[in-house]
């Protein structure tokens, strides 16, 4: 497996799974007064991946270079858009889609690091 694809796919996975354990604790706190709903940002754990070395590919010298996503990059970040009166932020409804998101998320990668092995094995000759 190309040691970048196999580099970005391990960083997203340990990305799902950081983040469906923040999404478990939003909701295990959902009646917490002042909590408020915590994620993380898929950016920290690719430059993690890459040493830093992803950059925005540019074709010509005129194009403007990208500045990519700021935020919490692997560090969680608390948001809220809904407050309680309570002073608590986290909405069930938006916190259990978000986790189904994940969880979905995290099959299809496990499916492609599943075929990426298999076209490898291919490639060598052991299938």
């Amino acid at each position: 497996m190309d040691a970048s694809l196999s580099a970005a796919l391990t960083a997203r996975m340990a990305y799902l799974t950081d983040r469906q354990a923040i999404i478990a604790g939003n909701i295990a706190n959902a009646d917490t007064p002042g909590y408020l709903p915590r994620d993380v940002m898929f950016k920290g754990y690719l430059d993690q991946a890459s040493g830093g070395k992803l950059a925005m590919a540019t074709t010509n010298g005129q194009h403007m270079g990208g500045a990519g996503a700021s935020g919490g990059g692997a560090k969680p970040f608390t948001h809220a858009v809904v407050i309680q009166h309570n002073g608590n932020g986290v909405r069930l409804d938006e916190q259990m889609m978000k986790m189904n998101a994940t969880e979905l998320e995290y099959r299809e990668m496990t499916q492609i690091y599943a075929k990426n092995a298999a076209f490898q094995k291919i490639a060598i000759g052991k299938n």
